[in-house]
């Protein structure tokens, strides 16, 4: 996913020069930029008082492909501003239903994987990976609200390859583990927007240090991009104030498997043995003996391979 860094709708509004009915859109989504976030193009114009012609060139006049990279700039825009509070109130209140906000939902996330689907980068995934593949030891780190998801990437690549760290906080023990670092370690930073401070300093430490930086981000407004050796783009959802990772989760997920795949039968041998100890600790619940489920499905299948072989008797015997 390519992206240029500082290149944000705000920007590009403000520098753009337009006719007067353009004009009259432009001051509308400058005021009304979060509504016009949510709008189709016919929604759009109605509330501007323009004709849908104006709001389909406008996208063009500021350099987007299209609306919906246009609509897709000003959600990015709206990550990077709003505070939770913010985000609560731009829920309905009233006449609404939790039917359609969940919609509302799944569609927001299907958005952002086909996002992901549509502007991922092989190359940059390749280099992202190999530099894992180098590594003596991957630290992986994700504050607030991607804590969650940088404890996934740190549980899951732990299957796969030895000596992952996860940290979910940027304290002082993190400094001193980032300053101990190898030459060919790797530091990966998980950070979307509102960006944690102290995150973005541990990775500008780290930077400043030499030390390899990987990035999962969300825009090109992320301060990560200057800092990292590679970074990889999956857009959050925290429109809805809570949030959603299905995206990031979905680009981790395919970060793990491309490395177990590649590491073939040295992966292969650390799953079996985590296996092995997850069936000496008795961790996962066992519904019935497994030798026997495996017998009785046997059973169960010789039987039915006897019945289709028996003649069938016709109709009238």
């Amino acid at each position: 996913m390519l992206h240029a860094v500082n290149d944000d709708f705000s920007a590009r509004l403000a520098a753009a020069h337009f006719s007067p009915k353009m004009a009259q859109l432009a001051a509308f989504l400058d005021g009304h930029y979060v509504q016009a976030a949510f709008m189709s193009t016919r929604e759009l114009a109605a509330a501007a008082g323009v004709s849908l012609a104006t709001v389909v060139r406008f996208p063009k006049v500021l350099g987007y492909a299209n609306y919906d990279a246009m609509r897709s700039s000003i959600q990015e825009r709206i990550n990077f501003d709003l505070t939770g509070v913010e985000r609560l109130q731009t829920l309905p209140s009233t006449n609404r239903a939790p039917a359609a906000l969940l919609r509302r939902i799944i569609d927001a996330d299907l958005e952002n994987l086909r996002a992901l689907a549509h502007t991922f980068s092989e190359p940059q995934l390749e280099r992202f990976v190999g530099m894992i593949l180098e590594a003596d030891r991957v630290t992986v780190l994700g504050s607030r609200f991607v804590s969650p998801i940088a404890i996934y990437f740190e549980y899951s690549l732990s299957k796969v390859i030895a000596n992952v760290y996860g940290f979910v906080r940027a304290d002082s023990s993190l400094y001193d583990h980032i300053r101990l670092m190898e030459e060919e370690d790797v530091l990966i930073v998980i950070a979307f927007a509102r960006y944690p401070a102290d995150v973005i300093a541990v990775a500008r430490f780290a930077h400043a240090l030499g030390k390899h930086v990987l990035a999962i981000t969300d825009s090109p407004l992320s301060p990560l991009l200057p800092l990292a050796d590679v970074s990889l783009f999956a857009r959050s959802s925290m429109l809805d104030f809570v949030g959603s990772l299905a995206a990031p989760a979905a680009l981790i997920n395919c970060i793990v498997t491309e490395l177990g795949i590649r590491l073939g039968a040295k992966a292969l041998s650390r799953l079996q043995a985590i296996e092995e100890a997850a069936e000496a600790a008795n961790i996962y619940v066992h519904i019935g003996d497994r030798s026997m489920r495996t017998k009785g499905r046997l059973l169960a299948q010789e039987d039915d391979d006897r019945k289709r072989a028996q003649p069938q008797s016709g109709a009238g015997s």
